[in-house]
């Protein structure tokens, strides 16, 4: 349910207005950015990447598999992957700078080893360029 419509300062990014406010959609475009940073030389080569929308699509859920400590002990293309794909994410997403509005998304973003085992991590909505922006304030169920 809407409960109403403001004018807010916001951080977006212009994939959010070519691709709109799906989370499949930004999942999707997400792997297909990755795949030509990858081809680019700009991602970790043996660094994979899989994004799952989570529950109520409010959460993007992004793993990084490929990496881990001991072929990443300096943890530099760690942390590259991390930094990218929070980057990369960022430019879909919309954020209220006042924080009382909830960001359309959040990433959670976990790099883990080669038993599932999460060994870094980067969580939060994104950083980016502010604008005036409209946000749509929903009205949640009531529990």
């Amino acid at each position: 349910m809407i409960d109403s419509v403001r004018q807010t300062l916001c951080i977006t990014g212009t994939d959010h207005l070519e691709i709109g406010g799906s989370l499949p959609a930004i999942a999707a475009h997400l792997v297909r950015e990755v795949r030509e940073l990858r081809d680019r030389g700009e991602f970790p080569e043996r660094a994979s990447v899989e994004i799952d929308v989570g529950p109520e699509e409010r959460l993007l859920d992004i793993l990084i598999t490929g990496l881990s400590p001991d072929n990443d002990p300096d943890r530099r293309e760690t942390v590259s992957a991390l930094c990218t794909l929070f980057e990369l994410a960022s430019h879909a997403n919309v954020i209220d700078i006042t924080g009382a509005i909830a960001p359309m998304f959040t990433n959670r973003i976990l790099a883990v080893d080669g038993q599932g085992v999460p060994f870094a991590g980067l969580i939060g909505a994104g950083m980016g360029d502010i604008h005036p922006g409209e946000v749509t304030c929903r009205q949640l169920p009531s529990v």
